[in-house]
């Protein structure tokens, strides 16, 4: 007697596809990128860089057939028109004016350094105050215990107070903050290396090379760090 023929197999399950869940803490999408849309992106770095790139080449091209006083003036006048000539294009294109804004304001207190001294150089002081204050009020968060990273993140992120309480998420935002404390030193280091050097230019390049794209870069890790941390606590079951 012939056997029944043999029922034909039911196809194998598509193997699942690995997503990694890139959610921040609280469940919602990432945050980096909207992060780096708050800061500016590459529209802050030309809204803040653009005018500090202008003073330094006009100053350096008069400097050469007129005096130091003139190449000054000269400098302070394109930058400031530069400064003028972004907040009107991004008022004729309508897109925001917050990165334009702060940035002239930036602008009008280097304006001043540079021309109460006469030294180019010190067109680039306020931002090496800035840097030098960011850097010890971060630290000092950090060393206090109430890390000025969690905070930022936590408003994001929708977390609220609650990191507070929790000991690994404190020791995580303590790290990212010393973290951003280094690299706010770094950017004083460098720039008050040059500027007892007195060279605007690499003041400049400095400015522009150290600015927005390493906060773009720096949010990203602590992003990407918090998240790590976050997943590698829940994958050993700590709270």
């Amino acid at each position: 007697m012939a056997e029944p023929p043999l029922e034909a197999a039911e196809p194998l399950e598509p193997p699942l596809e690995v997503v990694e869940d890139e959610r921040t803490i609280s469940g919602e999408r990432p945050l980096g990128p909207a992060l780096v849309e708050q800061l500016g992106g590459k529209r802050g770095l030309v809204d803040s860089g653009l005018p500090a790139v202008v003073f330094v080449g006009v100053n350096a091209l008069v400097d050469i057939g007129a005096a130091r006083s003139v190449a000054l003036r000269w400098a302070i006048a394109a930058a400031v028109a530069t400064g003028i000539g972004i907040i009107v294009l991004r008022l004729v294109r309508r897109e925001t004016v917050q990165q334009a804004l702060s940035g002239f304001l930036g602008l009008g207190l280097a304006v001043f350094f540079a021309a109460r001294s006469g030294e180019a150089r010190d067109f680039f002081k306020p931002g090496i105050y800035i840097n030098i204050g960011y850097g010890l009020l971060f630290l000092g968060s950090a060393v206090i215990g109430r890390p000025l990273v969690g905070a930022i993140y936590s408003a994001v992120d929708g977390l609220g107070d609650t990191w507070r309480t929790v000991r690994r998420l404190r020791r995580v935002f303590t790290v990212a903050t010393i973290g951003w404390a280094l690299v706010f030193a770094m950017r004083a280091v460098v720039q008050v290396a040059f500027y007892n050097a007195d060279r605007p230019d690499l003041l400049a390049i400095s400015r522009l090379l150290l600015g927005w794209p390493v906060t773009i870069a720096a949010v990203a890790l602590t992003v990407a760090y918090v998240r790590r941390s976050h997943r590698r606590a829940e994958a050993l079951g700590l709270p």
